[in-house]
């Protein structure tokens, strides 16, 4: 990779730069171990954009142990705001991009970066005692990304969140998000990350995962503002039509670090 930067979303960490080609999970590893952040914050992905034309472009997102396949809101946004700055025109009303290998858009106004998803690819909900071994309710969501959401307290130790993370009910794992606030206006939160397996300091579509359970399970506003661990503010937006959610729009900066 070439042209690499350190950016953060939400405060969300990231390894930025351009590259011709995919990259396997070893040179990832590497690229992080040889690049890290002058603030000594642990990198918690990197991102390739692979190719640009005027208005749309192409990356792949990795966790940090080399892993890939889902989206990252956090580092979509990341990706968006150096992609305009080398190359992609900010001023055309809406960018097309692809992320692996799954196709977004987004828009830039006031520094504040926009996300536009489609509706979760699928949701469940688990009253106390349907999931086994676990005596929590638990609210499932795919965006592209697999997301439970619980109500808080927030703590990485409690042993549900490890029994969450490699439950069988999903066989590809899953992150595991602690809120508070469920169904209000204003959720705090924080994401113990498949393939960063820590709290990282905010997760987009963690955020996008905690309005929906919010709204579907305690009836909440279609607009939430979600406050992670790093107190960067992001905004979720559910659009639907009645109880059919046709897309969600994930709010928030995106800073070179």
């Amino acid at each position: 990779m070439k042209d690499l930067v350190h950016m953060s979303g939400a405060g969300n960490t990231f390894i930025v730069g351009s590259s011709s080609t995919k990259h396997t999970a070893e040179e990832i590893r590497q690229l992080i171990a040889s690049n890290p952040r002058q603030d000594q914050l642990p990198v918690e992905g990197v991102l390739a954009l692979r190719h640009t034309s005027s208005r749309s472009f192409v990356c792949d997102y990795y966790n940090p142990d080399g892993s890939q396949g889902m989206m990252c809101g956090n580092g979509a946004r990341c990706i968006v705001r150096f992609a305009t700055d080398n190359g992609v025109l900010a001023s055309s009303p809406v960018i097309d991009f692809s992320l692996n290998e799954a196709s977004y858009t987004a828009s830039i106004d006031s520094g504040l970066v926009t996300i536009s998803l489609p509706a979760p690819w699928s949701e469940r909900e688990f009253k106390i005692g349907e999931l086994d071994g676990v005596s929590e309710a638990v609210y499932y969501v795919d965006v592209n990304s697999d997301h439970v959401v619980i109500d808080g307290p927030i703590d990485a130790s409690k042993a549900i969140v490890a029994a969450l993370r490699h439950h069988a009910e999903f066989p590809r794992g899953t992150n595991v998000n602690m809120c508070s606030g469920l169904g209000s206006s204003s959720i705090v939160m924080a994401t113990f990350e498949r393939g960063v397996e820590a709290i990282t300091g905010a997760c987009g579509t963690g955020a996008v995962a905690a309005a929906i359970a919010g709204w579907r399970v305690y009836g909440g506003p279609d607009t939430v503002e979600l406050e992670p661990p790093s107190k960067r503010l992001l905004s979720v937006t559910i659009h639907h039509l009645g109880s059919i959610i046709t897309s969600i729009d994930l709010i928030g900066d995106a800073q070179y670090d």
